[in-house]
């Protein structure tokens, strides 16, 4: 934000309050600034913000001559150095590309008058080659199979290779090239200066030209990527050059004499391209709405066409009408936001994106085209401040599905802040301020408590939390989610743990090249890279698209007894199909004091039927997985397993692909119950506390196997600000503890602590009972306070009745504090 008061004396929350309201700032008891007549107050507003624009403006100019003037010198000595540098068909002017599934297969058709333009050669984002730098870039370069000139990355040396081995470097480079020819097409904007005229319109002619003489790919495979494709790359949402080479040909203007008429065409060749194919159903959609939208600013009115399809047919496509693979943004909003939560019915890492671009869809649309998005769908106000639910104590956004958590982004408060402003909504801004000043990476505890409820519940996408707070070292929560929405996992019902800073039990993530390797199908996306509990080794279903969600059973606050603190706990059930088991989790967070604090987990899990089709006992798999370098497993009292490698947890045997990627085994059989310390040694400067432990104490049951092990690195929180080490480059240590026969009458009951050398446990002991109950999956914890207090956790699969020592309880869960 800009420091208006600096310049004006006015002060940022003083400037956002009374700009666009037109009435006076202040009261008639301000001195100085304040007491000056309207008149001078509005001309001293205007200069503001003249002097803001033109230093903004003069910020641009000079970040755009960065990125042109060195490419500039080289287009002046040579005009076609920059063009000739783009991926087309040089050669064979292709008017056909030939794909086979998610590949590049080869070039044909007729030979057009012009060269046509290169699509990518995958689908993936995996390349054998990097593309070079783009002085290095042959001119010219194609053969008469599409061929290109790389650089290997098993060699390092320059290669000709053909597309499929290229992954998406193809389309990157020509949006690197596209990208110059926009900043040059901004520079001759605002200066006139016809040499960027020139080295932007030598791109722009030669790439709409190659649109124009081009069909859409051929599936040779006839399959779901026919209707997926895009000119440039194999799908229509990462068409990224449309919307700059529109921004090129809007601003040049007049200085484009000839081949309007092609270049116009080829705009609307693709905006029709990009309705029929795509997903009308999720992000997609918006992503397509946005693309069409930009080119429809560059187009002429419809009545400047024969087929009347011009600015205005575009624009009410992306609004109104319903395609097959193009729905209008209303119907796309009634489809995934929930009317009450607010919440996208996707994954955060894209739900966040979502909502950031269609806010700022929303506030371009009204504007540039004088649509008001925002009043005809309300849902979307609700969505913007509905985010912060998302967030752990850090601030970073719980991560489930396919997601890379992050801070989150001030895009979408930004938009709508533009928008109030713009129609005098004053009070809208000022609420709108505070919310979006509520997520910064700093802001303080209390502020999100406005906009984040200590137990949340959405039922689209099946996610729910529970949390003591917002304090980033000592509050606590719980992030559970099943597998309802897009982008999501089979993981049944899986669970995150925040402690001391950091989600210290994470999901696993996405894979090294997102959700298009093999990594991510068989590992990534299954049960065990997530916590949860996988049957029979066999647990699974589709992943992406899924709708295998959780039921909520019960979510509420518990009162301790006597006791200031906080304690909630949910209940929630699911049926696994894979092996037609029911689950039941119920989880419970009770904050100790002002720094303390534990996590309770209590994983029931039976097959309806006890023999599997192999005709072997049931068995089910409790996985935990932790940040850390180290990891000790012993008895809860200390006294060591001796557990030893093992090759149990494979594939072999016919188990799910994933359980091979864990490695470095060891296992013990033992009906004890048991302690697991996950140890985080901190990079320095990452925290003042210390070392970071998590403790997991779990009840013995009768055949029980508990591992060790280590699984993938995480490639969730590879990319998380502030990590307390380089977790891209550690192996996760995983607790892993099998139950031969049923986990309902003997589930999984296990309590978790986060502490730190600093701040360490506020635990004396943690031991289990079996109270007396006509459930008999019924279940005790008893957790001993060094405070003096003692915690007794009662659970009943069954919501009945329970009694021990005198105390009596009845629900799925109860804490009662002694």
């Amino acid at each position: 934000m800009k420091n208006y008061q600096s310049q004006t004396g006015i002060s940022n929350s003083e400037y956002h309050t009374c700009q666009g309201t037109g009435n006076p700032c202040g009261t008639g008891q301000e001195r100085g600034f304040f007491q000056q007549s309207f008149l001078r107050r509005m001309l001293l507003l205007i200069a503001c913000l003249l002097m803001v624009t033109a230093s903004a403006s003069a910020d641009g100019l000079s970040n755009w001559k960065k990125h042109v003037d060195p490419w500039l010198q080289r287009v002046e000595q040579q005009p076609d150095w920059l063009y000739s540098r783009l991926q087309m068909y040089w050669t064979t002017h292709a008017t056909e590309v030939y794909i086979n599934g998610e590949n590049f297969d080869h070039p044909g058709g007729e030979r057009a008058p012009e060269p046509t333009l290169k699509m990518n050669g995958c689908r993936s984002t995996e390349s054998s080659y990097n593309r070079p730098r783009l002085e290095n870039v042959v001119p010219y370069d194609d053969d008469s199979i599409g061929s290109v000139t790389y650089i290997s990355r098993k060699t390092g040396q320059m290669e000709r290779t053909i597309p499929a081995n290229t992954g998406c470097n193809i389309n990157s480079l020509n949006h690197e090239i596209v990208s110059i020819a926009r900043d040059a097409a901004r520079i001759y904007g605002k200066t006139g200066d016809k040499r960027y005229a020139d080295l932007a319109l030598g791109v722009l002619s030669t790439y709409m030209k190659g649109i124009y003489y081009r069909q859409p790919a051929i599936d040779l495979n006839h399959g779901q990527q026919q209707t997926l494709v895009g000119y440039a790359t194999f799908e229509v949402i990462h068409e990224d050059c449309a919307a700059d080479l529109a921004e090129t040909y809007t601003l040049l203007g007049s200085y484009v004499k000839t081949d309007r008429d092609i270049i116009e065409a080829a705009f609307k060749k693709w905006a029709d391209v990009i309705i029929a194919h795509g997903v009308p159903h999720n992000n997609w959609d918006l992503f397509q709405a946005e693309t069409v939208f930009h080119i429809a600013m560059a187009l002429a009115d419809d009545n400047h066409y024969a087929d009347r399809h011009g600015k205005q047919y575009y624009i009410d496509n992306i609004l109104h009408k319903q395609s097959i693979r193009q729905w209008g943004l209303r119907q796309l909003a009634d489809f995934g936001f929930d009317a009450k939560t607010g919440i996208w019915y996707e994954a955060p890492g894209y739900s966040t994106t979502v909502v950031r671009d269609f806010c700022s869809l929303a506030n371009e649309i009204d504007s540039v085209a004088g649509v008001d998005v925002f009043a005809d769908i309300p849902v979307l106000k609700r969505a913007i401040t509905a985010q912060t639910q998302y967030l752990f104590p850090n601030r970073i956004f719980a991560g489930f599905g396919d997601s890379h958590p992050t801070y989150l982004s001030t895009a979408a408060y930004n938009a709508y802040l533009a928008y109030a402003r713009r129609h005098h909504l004053s009070s809208e801004v000022s609420a709108m301020t505070q919310a979006r000043q509520a997520i910064l990476p700093d802001a303080p505890a209390a502020s999100l408590g406005a906009y984040a409820s200590s137990l949340f519940y959405a039922p689209n996408v099946s996610w729910s939390v529970i949390r003591s707070g917002f304090d980033k070292q000592h509050d606590l929560m719980v992030s559970i989610n099943g597998s309802l929405g897009n982008h999501q996992h089979a993981n049944g019902i899986s669970m995150e743990l925040y402690g001391k800073g950091w989600v210290l039990g994470p999901d696993a993530g996405i894979g090294r090249t997102l959700y298009s390797g093999l990594d991510y199908a068989e590992y990534y996306s299954q049960f065990p890279a997530h916590n949860t509990v996988c049957v029979n080794g066999i647990s699974s279903y589709a992943v992406m698209m899924s709708n295998h969600p959780f039921r909520m059973l019960d979510q509420r606050q518990v009162p301790l007894q006597g006791s200031a603190g906080f304690a909630g706990c949910q209940t929630v059930s699911f049926h696994e199909p894979e092996a037609n088991a029911d689950q039941l989790r119920t989880n419970a967070v009770v904050k100790v004091g002002e720094v303390g604090g534990y996590y309770v987990d209590i994983f029931r899990s039976r097959c309806q039927d006890s023999v599997n089709t192999r005709g072997q006992r049931e068995f089910h798999d409790y996985f935990y997985h932790n940040l850390g370098q180290e990891m000790t497993l012993s008895a809860a009292d200390g006294a060591d397993l001796s557990l030893q490698p093992t090759d149990q947890l494979a594939f072999a045997g016919g188990c799910l692909y994933a359980y091979s990627y864990l490695y470095d085994k060891k296992s013990a059989d033992t009906d004890r119950d048991v302690r697991a310390t996950f140890t985080i040694h901190p990079r320095e400067g990452a925290t003042t506390l210390g070392d970071i432990y998590m403790t997991m104490w779990m009840a013995g049951s009768p055949d029980r196997t508990v591992f060790s092990a280590l699984s993938p690195v995480n490639l969730q929180y590879e990319r998380m600000p502030n990590q307390p080490y380089d977790i891209g480059k550690q192996p996760v240590q995983t607790f892993v503890a099998r139950q031969q026969g049923e986990a309902w009458d003997h589930p999984f009951v296990a309590v978790f602590e986060p502490t730190a050398t600093k701040e360490p446990s506020v635990i004396r002991k943690v031991s289990f009972f079996r109270p007396e109950s006509t459930d008999s999956a019924a279940v005790g914890i008893k957790v001993e306070l060094l405070n003096g207090h003692v915690d007794y956790v009662f659970s009943s699969a069954t919501a009945a009745a329970m009694t021990y020592d005198g105390m009596s309880a009845k629900g799925y869960c109860e804490i009662i504090r002694r």
